[in-house]
């Protein structure tokens, strides 16, 4: 296994993705950016979208959603305008708490984590976001939700819950769209932070877990099967490259590198 630093001197990097037709997107969230990482010519291209971008996904060929952590929203960018726009930041009127990470399922629910001032106390939360821009609160009182992926075809969700230093494991509806069950998956403790999750090809979790310097990899059963050190403190968040040859890519905030692991 070999570790390659595909990019450094990052402003917190965050978020990777590769998307259908290859293209690898991060973001800095202290830079305010949304970062694109050209395979071919080993490149930087920055899209300005301000605030604290976050989690990352992509909705279509041409439209990548995010997290503001900063601006309390879900927002979009176009990649060919570079327009950006809010899509949602509110429930009932009061502003979401500093949206962090975000998936859809496959039947285009966006499920995101809220997780704004629950360091000391419960009060982070899941949201459901459906085709229609509806959104309803779908898990609640939880210490700093991060982290979500969606295993076993779906019937099941794993979140991170930072600050209680866990993984957690919940029965995923999406018809109804509806967690129920949430339950220890994995508990790390110490001063670990598990952070960006990705599912291979095998079926196995990757976590990258904040302040151990290293991916933790699990299967669907919640046993640790290995761990990869990396060159950093801090991951925050890691992709595969199904598309292209880069193996697992993570993004790395201590030192402010994007890495490759193969």
């Amino acid at each position: 296994m070999g570790i390659s630093i595909l990019a450094s001197d990052l402003k917190f990097p965050e978020g990777p993705i590769v998307t259908r037709d290859g293209q690898i997107f991060f973001v800095e969230l202290l830079g305010g950016v949304i970062t694109e990482y050209s395979r071919h010519s080993k490149t930087l291209n920055r899209f300005n979208v301000g605030g604290a971008p976050n989690g990352l996904m992509m909705k279509n060929n041409e439209t990548l959603l995010f997290c503001d952590a900063k601006n309390n929203a879900i927002r979009s960018l176009n990649l060919v305008t570079g327009e950006t726009k809010t899509i949602a930041n509110q429930i009932d009127g009061i502003p979401l708490r500093s949206p962090n990470d975000l998936i859809q399922d496959s039947n285009g629910t966006v499920l995101f984590t809220c997780p704004g001032g629950s360091q000391k106390e419960p009060i982070g939360y899941l949201c459901a976001l459906n085709k229609q821009l509806e959104i309803s609160v779908i898990a609640e009182g939880m210490f700093f939700p991060n982290g979500l992926l969606l295993i076993n075809d779906e019937k099941n969700i794993i979140i991170n819950e930072t600050w209680q230093h866990r993984i957690l494991i919940g029965d995923w509806n999406k018809k109804t769209t509806k967690i129920e069950n949430i339950r220890t998956f994995y508990h790390i403790g110490g001063h670990a932070e598990p952070d960006g999750l990705a599912l291979s090809r095998d079926n196995l979790i990757y976590a990258a877990v904040y302040n151990t310097g290293m991916i933790w990899v699990f299967d669907t059963d919640g046993k640790l099967k290995k761990q990869i050190k990396i060159p950093g403190n801090c991951p925050t968040n890691l992709c595969f490259d199904f598309v292209g040859d880069l193996g697992l890519l993570v993004t790395e905030a201590e030192k402010g590198m994007l890495l490759s692991i193969k």
